[in-house]
């Protein structure tokens, strides 16, 4: 389902800085794969610039045909997140 013009579309919209978002194509419809451990560290506003992101992006690929969903992936910690665990122990 994912075609030329659908990736043109996702990689024409800017991405927030440091933001890793995927896209997943399951034949019928698609994800936008975007990852828990990142999220967590965002502040509000940042949250606010990557929700709209992925709503641009849902959007844009819509208007391309496809069925689009998000899918958040609660994803193993990072390292920060194991240095953030130990210094509070």
């Amino acid at each position: 389902m994912y075609n030329l013009s659908m990736q043109k579309a996702f990689k024409s919209i800017p991405v927030p800085k440091d933001f890793k978002a995927h896209i997943v194509d399951y034949d019928t419809f698609i994800v936008i794969r975007f990852y828990e451990s990142q999220w967590r560290h965002y502040t509000e506003a940042e949250r606010f610039k990557c929700v709209t992101y992925m709503l641009n992006v849902k959007q844009a690929l819509e208007k391309l045909g496809a069925r689009v969903a998000l899918d958040p992936v609660l994803d193993l910690e990072t390292p920060k997140d194991r240095a953030e665990r130990r210094r509070r122990k």
